[in-house]
């Protein structure tokens, strides 16, 4: 699982946890090319279909969120090596070419020109962004209560941050629109478009109504753009559940990513609602290490 893979000019913007710099992405499909298997969404659940077993060494790409350097970093890389990939959309920050609300966040706190944010209920705490300490646990608190806002909420605390924090600069745009996504996919076939809600809510905090709108409309802008619904979904954040994965199968959903109790690796009978991914490393040693035959065997063990 990766995000961005943006370079050198326009990671300053990106909250590190979200991002691989784009050589090490580059060294890293250059490494899947040449010492593993890669294979397309479509390939993994033919096997899953046919109950065959996944060769170790098997890896399968997949992107959340829709950063615009997926089309003008990754997807060329891809296409060079001739990888599959899909990319999965929160299609209202598509709509919208809306920058990511954790990079919102990240520049505000990056780029600010005042050192003290009051946040909380009221407004109660108050933080002194010169202290290293506390500077971490208020973004690890302001990240926090952004990932459990609805959408309305997300925005009327990003407002308030920005308004209080005043950064001098402002990123350029780093999510893709409809007009990206189609030359994604016009100019590079080897990549699959799947579902990522559309506000990219934690659907396991909001109501289930509102769960099944996200999950509804993310489908139905999905079938607009390109005239059938998505095959694939991918959880917000890894979070799902039972209630979650019964309102995707009407919608004719294969597979989703959404956690796993038994580790990363995919096996012959996986739940195909319920298929695990694991976020891409940074550095080719522990990423050759977790996508080796030595990696697949260590969790059949542990899954056992």
């Amino acid at each position: 699982m990766y995000h961005s893979v943006a370079d050198v000019a326009d990671e300053q913007w990106i909250d590190p946890q979200n991002h691989v710099p784009a050589n090490v992405f580059a060294e890293q499909m250059a490494y899947l090319a040449k010492h593993r298997k890669v294979v397309s969404l479509d390939d993994l659940v033919r096997c899953l279909d046919a109950d065959e077993r996944i060769e170790d060494g098997t890896v399968a790409l997949t992107f959340d969120d829709g950063y615009l350097d997926n089309l003008t970093v990754a997807a060329p890389i891809l296409d060079h090596l001739n990888l599959p990939a899909t990319i999965f959309l929160p299609t209202g920050y598509i709509e919208r070419g809306e920058t990511q609300w954790i990079d919102q966040a990240y520049t505000a706190f990056h780029h600010r020109t005042q050192s003290v944010l009051s946040w909380g209920a009221g407004f109660a705490h108050q933080f002194s962004l010169d202290n290293v300490g506390e500077r971490s646990e208020a973004y690890r608190i302001v990240c926090r209560d952004l990932l459990r806002a609805t959408s309305t909420q997300r925005r009327a605390l990003l407002e308030h941050l920005v308004a209080v924090l005043a950064p001098d600069a402002q990123p350029p745009r780093l999510t893709m629109n409809w007009t990206d996504v189609h030359e994604l996919v016009t100019k590079y076939p080897r990549i699959q478009i799947g579902g990522h809600t559309v506000e990219h809510l934690d659907l396991t905090s909001v109501p289930l109504d509102s769960a099944r709108t996200e999950l509804l409309q993310c489908a139905s802008h999905i079938e607009q753009a390109f005239g059938h619904r998505p095959r694939y979904f991918s959880f917000c954040y890894g979070r799902s559940n039972d209630h979650l994965r019964a309102m995707i199968e009407p919608l004719g959903i294969d597979a989703a990513f959404g956690g796993s109790r038994h580790g990363p690796i995919i096996r012959a009978g996986a739940e195909r609602l319920r298929l695990p991914r694991i976020e891409a490393p940074r550095t080719i040693a522990d990423f050759a290490m977790l996508t080796s035959s030595m990696n697949s065997r260590f969790w059949r063990r542990l899954g056992r």
